[in-house]
């Protein structure tokens, strides 16, 4: 199975850095995303993306749900 990429524009990278941000200050208080392990491995997945400069299907969804979760939390 052959999987799309998509490359990381200035923008989106800006906007990674700040759902990492968010990861780390909800680490202890926010239940709902998982735990510190998952949220370590989110973490880790945002720096491989970074440091690529592109990131695949798989990423791109698991990205489309980390921001959802994020945008939720901020409209609270």
């Amino acid at each position: 199975m052959t999987s799309t990429s998509f490359t990381l524009d200035k923008d989106q990278a800006k906007l990674l850095n700040g759902l990492d941000v968010w990861l780390i200050d909800n680490m202890h208080t926010n239940k709902g995303l998982g735990g510190e392990d998952l949220i370590m491995e989110l973490k880790e997945t945002i720096s491989k993306i970074k440091e690529k400069g592109y990131y695949n299907s798989a990423e791109k969804e698991l990205l489309n749900k980390l921001r959802s979760q994020y945008v939720e939390t901020k409209t609270k």
